[in-house]
């Protein structure tokens, strides 16, 4: 194999049926003197350094977090975002909540199921409103105990919230939609579902992700693995190449695209694929709303259509395509770092939220989780 040519090497991937040998998309279509033809607009950096390339750890990054009465998941969410977070002085993050109530947190965390995710982070950071009897009479002290409240839970002034009553709720993408009336001036921007845990210094694993794709308009998006299907995700798998045999990272992947029923091709929210000893981000055709990472102009640029309501699937295909006719390009991070963190974001599962609820001291409802569990085992 000629040194060009090794030199071109990107991976392997397995779209569900075959594997096959990656060339790295610039390289391929390189001419005879294997100059590039074209390549992507560099990354700069329009916060610092006058458009410099360069990202340090004060490089603002905004996380906007959607949910339908979840809370509670959303808490633990926000929680770990900044928990894991290699530079947490530098994330933002905005909450678009759809529960029921006024948002308050009061008669939500007191006394219902449906708290908003603000007040539930703060008192999972050990900051809650005490119960005030109901009635206009007590608005004032209410309010007066949710602003002290506020003032002292660690980080609730990086913390942005747009609430609505869950009435008014009208899907996914119109909750998205609101996103941009949280942005203000961050240089990057991600998008995750409520109920995720993050890798070990996520920000700084996704930025240098980012600044791999040498491309001012990639986006990172991957279908998240639940914690219990990301078992083996860290294993080293051995491949053999026609050069010699290496131990590579496999890396999830999203390939297959259906066609629904009306016409409209449709993104599954499902990994079907994988890809294995990638040395930068791969280029994709799919796209998922669970997890996406680039420069916050993609936000302003292609904003989440507010006219969809109530749609899933079928949203996340017409949103590519308006991604790549405005110049965007879509990646698969290759997710290489430490053994024991492989990816920048999952999906709990129920033994995670288990662990969570034994540490909230929640003994009986954990052991009808883990009856249920077995019972489910053995059948």
């Amino acid at each position: 194999m000629s040194s060009s040519s090794s030199s071109s090497k990107y991976g392997r991937v397995f779209d569900g049926s075959s594997f096959q040998e990656v060339l790295h998309p610039i390289a391929s279509n390189n001419d005879s003197t294997n100059t590039p033809l074209y390549e992507p607009v560099p990354p700069t950096n329009n916060n610092y350094n006058n458009g410099a390339t360069v990202f340090d750890r004060t490089t603002p990054i905004f996380v906007s977090i959607p949910h339908f009465r979840d809370g509670k998941r959303c808490a633990q969410t926000l929680r770990r975002l900044f928990e894991t977070a290699a530079y947490p002085d530098r994330i933002t993050v905005g909450l678009i909540e759809q529960t029921d109530g006024n948002g308050n947190g009061d008669e939500n965390v007191n006394s219902s199921s449906d708290p908003t995710c603000l007040m539930e982070y703060c008192a999972l950071m050990g900051y809650q409103m005490k119960h005030h009897d109901p009635g206009v009479i007590h608005m004032a002290e209410r309010q007066a105990d949710h602003d002290s409240v506020l003032d002292a839970c660690p980080r609730a002034t990086q913390i942005r919230s747009v609430h609505f009553h869950h009435y008014g709720s009208k899907g996914p993408v119109y909750a998205r939609s609101f996103t941009r009336k949280l942005l203000a001036n961050e240089e990057f921007c991600m998008e995750v579902d409520a109920s995720m845990d993050f890798a070990q210094s996520w920000d700084e694993l996704a930025v240098q992700e980012f600044k791999m794709t040498r491309n001012e308009y990639a986006v990172l998006s991957n279908v998240p693995l639940s914690a219990k299907e990301k078992g083996g995700r860290h294993d080293k798998i051995t491949t053999t190449t026609t050069d010699s045999t290496a131990s590579s990272l496999e890396v999830p992947r999203q390939c297959s695209i259906k066609i629904g029923s009306e016409g409209v091709p449709l993104f599954e929210n499902h990994v079907d694929g994988k890809a294995i000893g990638l040395t930068r981000p791969l280029l994709s055709r799919t796209l998922s709303s669970s997890f996406t990472f680039a420069k916050c102009h993609y936000q302003t640029n292609v904003p989440q259509d507010p006219f969809a309501v109530q749609l899933l699937e079928t949203e996340r295909f017409p949103h590519f395509a308006r991604l790549w006719t405005r110049g965007y390009d879509v990646y698969t991070h290759d997710e290489d770092v430490d053994s024991s963190d492989v990816g920048f974001v999952e999906h709990y599962d129920k033994r995670l939220n288990r662990e969570r609820d034994k540490e909230a001291g929640s003994d009986d409802e954990v052991e009808e989780e883990e009856e249920e569990e077995e019972e489910e085992e053995n059948d």
